[in-house]
């Protein structure tokens, strides 16, 4: 968390972009991937879920124009880095090894799930530790969206399992 107490809600929606980049890219993969029906259903619109999130944000960037620019790229540049390295996603090899498992959709339903709970947990010590205002209120928006996500995701799974 080192770090992210001083972004501005800018900053924080930045990053955040990055984050919905990345998403959209883990579900498109367990989309085209999936074996039934339902799963592919799931993975196709939380991909697209994670589209609309980054025109959201897109949108959002403007409220947050004061403090646009970050002071300090070599504190800012790294945290968007962490999420093109698997710190919350799955690595590309583990989401293979799941992918080709023969419950593989059960499994990737599992693995979503982890991931929205680790950004939900994120974002939620993110905007308890924000010292502005707008930092604290877009890292609470970017919580609740990750918390919806995981909470669909187990209902799906239950819908899944019951088949």
């Amino acid at each position: 968390m080192t770090g992210t107490e001083d972004f501005s809600g800018f900053e924080v929606i930045r990053a955040a972009m990055e984050v919905e980049r990345k998403g959209h890219l883990f579900y498109s993969t367990m989309a085209k991937k999936a074996r039934h029906d339902l799963a592919k259903e799931i993975f196709t619109w939380l991909a697209q879920d994670e589209v609309d999130h980054l025109k959201t944000l897109e949108n959002l960037a403007s409220d947050f124009q004061e403090g646009a620019f970050w002071e300090d790229e070599e504190v800012f540049l790294p945290y968007l880095r962490r999420f093109s390295e698997n710190e919350i996603f799955p690595s590309p090899a583990r989401l293979e090894a799941v992918l080709r498992s023969e419950d593989s959709d059960l499994k990737a339903l599992d693995l979503a799930i982890e991931a929205e709970e680790r950004f939900a947990e994120y974002f939620h010590k993110a905007a308890q530790n924000a010292r502005s205002e707008d930092g604290r209120k877009a890292f609470t928006w970017l919580a609740k969206e990750e918390d919806r996500h995981a909470s669909i995701l187990k209902e799906r799974k239950e819908k899944l399992l019951s088949r």
